[in-house]
């Protein structure tokens, strides 16, 4: 039996083509749990027996069926476990890099797989998913059901489908018409990039930048007072913009971000495969981003209008209507402007602590949590957020090559600066 792919995984899916276009590997992300200790590989063996009898619908393959794509079961012997040896941390972070720089030639990679890289002294514990299986909040509720095999997860129905099988022909049309105009609107500023080098996509990279308990409960303090309750994310696009301006970019006439709205329920127990999110847009000129105060009234105010006008959820039925396109052309549409400019300035990905936490992994303390993410070129650069315990980790993702160690090093120190906020205006 196959099953079509949601509004949300064609976007993604899209998002693959893109990647693969650049040179990469396609859309695949990680989440990356670092351990106190070393495990067994035979404790997940039967773990992985029964997850799979639990959720056959992570076992599947992508297929083609003209413009359509779909999930279709996938019967042949194969594990979505495996273990791998480090000599030590560095050594380990390499096979990292190398399990989520998988290459495959066409849709044949399992979407989901669990990795268990031992050291002499501590682990790494990973989900490497192909991003049409679902979005990074699902793939935190599909480590929790792999883990906890004993659970049996309450039963659900897909939050996206539920709210978009409400909207009537005529109010998608009208929703299709705002979202048009409202990125029209977008379009008149053109987007300032990171500074890159001219050199070919080959592989993704990353660097980490952690903040402790302290710190970080200081950087949530001011991402409240400054970008508002619910403007987390707008906290950390706007101080990366501004860091951004001071390292040194292609500066054009501001900074456009696309970022996620997750339209589930929130504290959400039931394993999604699927991706239910849809689109916001963060966008500042120049002299917004040069003066902190007026960066943050101005993103704060840009996201009340926007929810407050339903611009949200009117991005969904625009992704409907491209996901009847040519992956090709739906590319160009959503990544380039008219004028055949880059829309996006850079990556960004916001989620906050995992629900339901993940303290240990088979008796193990679980010590941090980061995410990593393929990207494209151009922009090149993404930085993903992830709190565990209270503590932030900064993911910045890169295309390697593209952008240069010792630029990269002055905009996380810089950023560092914008986060904490130690030179008040």
């Amino acid at each position: 039996m196959l099953t079509a792919l949601n509004t949300a995984d064609h976007f993604t899916l899209m998002m693959d083509h893109e990647i693969r276009k650049s040179g990469l590997s396609g859309n695949f992300c990680a989440l990356v749990f670092e351990l106190a200790g070393k495990l067994d590989p035979e404790i997940f063996v039967v773990k992985t027996e029964r997850f799979l009898q639990r959720f056959p619908e992570a076992n599947v393959r992508l297929k083609q069926q003209g413009r359509r794509y779909f999930w279709q079961p996938y019967t042949q012997g194969s594990s979505i476990f495996f273990t791998h040896q480090a000599k030590h941390k560095d050594a380990a972070q390499k096979i990292i890099q190398s399990i989520i720089n998988i290459e495959v030639s066409a849709y044949d990679a399992a979407p989901i797989t669990f990795h268990l890289i031992n050291m002499p002294t501590g682990s790494f514990f990973l989900l490497r998913w192909f991003h049409p299986i679902c979005d990074a909040k699902g793939a935190e509720l599909i480590t929790h059901y792999f883990l906890h095999d004993d659970e049996t997860p309450p039963q659900g129905k897909n939050p996206f489908a539920l709210l978009t099988n409400k909207w009537s022909f005529w109010k998608k049309l009208g929703m299709m018409y705002k979202a048009k105009k409202y990125i029209g609107q977008l379009d008149q500023t053109s987007s300032s990039l990171p500074k890159i080098e001219n050199a070919p996509a080959e592989k993704l990279d990353f660097k980490l930048l952690s903040f402790d308990a302290d710190t970080s409960k200081n950087i949530m303090r001011n991402a409240m007072k400054e970008a508002g309750m619910t403007g987390t994310s707008l906290y950390f696009i706007g101080c990366l913009m501004r860091a951004l301006e001071k390292t040194g970019c292609q500066e054009k006439a501001g900074f456009c971000v696309p970022y996620a709205m997750n339209m589930r329920k929130r504290k959400a127990l039931f394993p999604l495969f699927g991706n239910q999110v849809s689109f916001l847009f963060a966008q500042a000129s120049m002299e917004q981003v040069r003066d902190r105060k007026k960066l943050f009234t101005s993103l704060r105010e840009q996201h009340k209008t926007t929810i407050r006008t339903g611009l949200d959820q009117a991005l969904v039925p625009l992704m409907w209507a491209g996901s009847w396109l040519p992956l090709e052309k739906y590319g160009g549409i959503i990544r380039n402007t008219p004028q055949g400019e880059e829309r996006s300035s850079f990556w960004f990905s916001y989620t906050g602590e995992p629900e339901p936490q993940v303290s240990e992994i088979a008796g193990t303390k679980v010590k941090t949590m980061f995410q990593l993410s393929q990207v494209t070129s151009a922009p090149s650069l993404g930085m993903l957020v992830s709190q565990y315990n209270g503590e932030i980790t900064l993911s910045f993702n890169y295309i390697a090559k593209q952008i240069q160690d010792e630029w990269l090093n002055t905009l996380t120190e810089q950023l560092a600066k914008e986060l904490i906020n130690t030179d008040k205006e």
